[in-house]
């Protein structure tokens, strides 16, 4: 076998944070055998590629980014996560060499090695019994190229909402050990990072497979010594109980801003979803959460033009909205994915369902704005995370994006600083 060391490879990053996190655990594993990274748009020898399956449209472009990245890759390229997990011909395509599914990504670089130790085939490494698997033993030593550190403490979905095929391509939910998450994060923190954000696909199901929960391992983390913030990256509003929602309020170190995907604002939609609260228990949590922590900013995730949505479903979603307040709305229009319920039922025009997504962008804008007016004057706490033509830009705790004077040497620490006004995209703001 040929010597490695020096051989370049990139890693290829599609979707969520978790996939990020991923990608960034599998380059760890080659840099430290020697592998010389690449951007991303370079030519490479080697290329590993981490597919997203959450819509059509993100196979559609996963598969694209594949044979694109073929033709920059000289020798080996790798396929991994959702999308080869539930769609076998993945493998089929011309260039494709190795294949994994959405387990086992800590062995790429073993079979890598294979590869190269063997007559070069194609390798198939596909577990089909996705829902009896174990936490990938994956971990982060540091993010070369950004100050906040995602932490995947967390794998797999079991809710089955009627429009996600997740489940079938991530499977059951499985935890990473409370002592392993705690010793990664350490690590994080003595590497230079000040934030960590807290990810993985069902998030606060952590711990219920490892007699464990997602509160235990929140209290853990606020006790590491030297890390300034924690971000939950999403939580389920079920699963905001009052314990984790009196440790949010009285931390300094968790912040007060928390992502709680709603999906529709109406009560027989959600019911086709398959979510498990009604618009009425999603709106008085949030208001016990706001009557606690006064400042919070709480964003979400909302699917306009679900099958059979009417103008009256429409019309409640939007009251749900206007109750609730929202900071930010991410919104999408529902895109059908096979293999789910959804799917099978009568789909809703797409001029329809791009006009009510105009529509919830503008009330998302509007509770944007809203939000930070009412935070201008304020003092807040900062991690700026780049420089850029005399100005450094970062997030405040409850994640307005504020730019100011400055040079890297205000980079990847907490600052206080006072917001001033709304400037461009960003809010100016100047360091106390």
């Amino acid at each position: 076998m040929k010597n490695l060391v020096g051989t370049t490879f990139k890693v290829v990053s599609m979707g969520c944070k978790v996939n990020y996190y991923e990608c960034e655990a599998i380059a760890n594993l080659f840099e430290n055998k020697g592998f010389l990274r690449v951007d991303t748009k370079d030519n490479s020898d080697i290329s590993i590629i981490n597919t997203c399956a959450v819509t059509e449209e993100a196979s559609r472009k996963a598969k694209q980014i594949i044979r694109r990245t073929i033709k920059l890759t000289n020798d080996l390229t790798v396929v991994c996560g959702c999308l080869s997990q539930i769609d076998r011909t993945i493998k089929e395509i011309d260039g494709v060499d190795i294949v994994f599914g959405s387990k086992n990504k800590a062995n790429i670089y073993d079979a890598v090695i294979t590869y190269y130790s063997n007559n070069p085939k194609k390798y198939d490494y596909i577990d089909n019994d996705i829902f009896h698997s174990s936490f990938d033993d994956l971990n982060v030593e540091k993010y070369e190229s950004h100050t906040r550190a995602f932490l995947k403490i967390e794998d797999g979905c079991t809710n089955f909402c009627s429009y996600c095929v997740i489940p079938y391509a991530r499977g059951n939910v499985r935890s990473k050990p409370l002592d392993v998450v705690i010793k990664e994060a350490k690590t994080l923190v003595l590497n230079g990072h000040k934030e960590i954000v807290v990810t993985g696909i069902d998030t606060g199901s952590y711990g219920r497979d490892i007699n464990n929960s997602f509160y235990n391992l929140l209290v853990e983390l606020d006790k590491i010594e030297g890390l300034e913030r924690i971000r939950i990256s999403s939580l389920e509003i079920t699963q905001l109980n009052n314990d984790i929602i009196n440790l949010i309020k009285y931390s300094h170190k968790i912040v007060n801003h928390i992502h709680i995907p709603l999906q529709s604002g109406s009560n027989r939609i959600l019911k086709l979803m398959n979510r498990h609260y009604d618009k009425e228990y999603f709106i008085n949590k949030v208001s016990y959460i706001r009557k606690e922590i006064p400042n919070i900013s709480i964003t979400t995730d909302f699917i306009v033009g679900f099958p059979t949505e009417t103008d009256e479903d429409f019309k409640e979603s939007l009251e749900t909205l206007n109750k609730i307040k929202f900071d930010t709305i991410h919104t999408f229009p529902y895109s059908k994915r096979s293999g789910t319920k959804a799917a099978t039922m009568e789909q809703v025009p797409q001029n329809i369902k791009k006009e009510r997504r105009k529509i919830v962008l503008e009330l998302s804008n509007k509770g944007k704005l809203n939000y930070i007016n009412n935070n201008l004057n304020t003092i807040q706490d900062c991690i700026f995370e780049i420089s850029e033509n005399g100005y450094i830009y970062g997030h405040t705790g409850n994640y307005i994006y504020v730019k100011t004077k400055g040079d890297i040497s205000n980079l990847n620490k907490l600052i206080k600083i006072r917001l001033l006004k709304i400037e461009d995209d960003a809010v100016l703001s100047e360091i106390l």
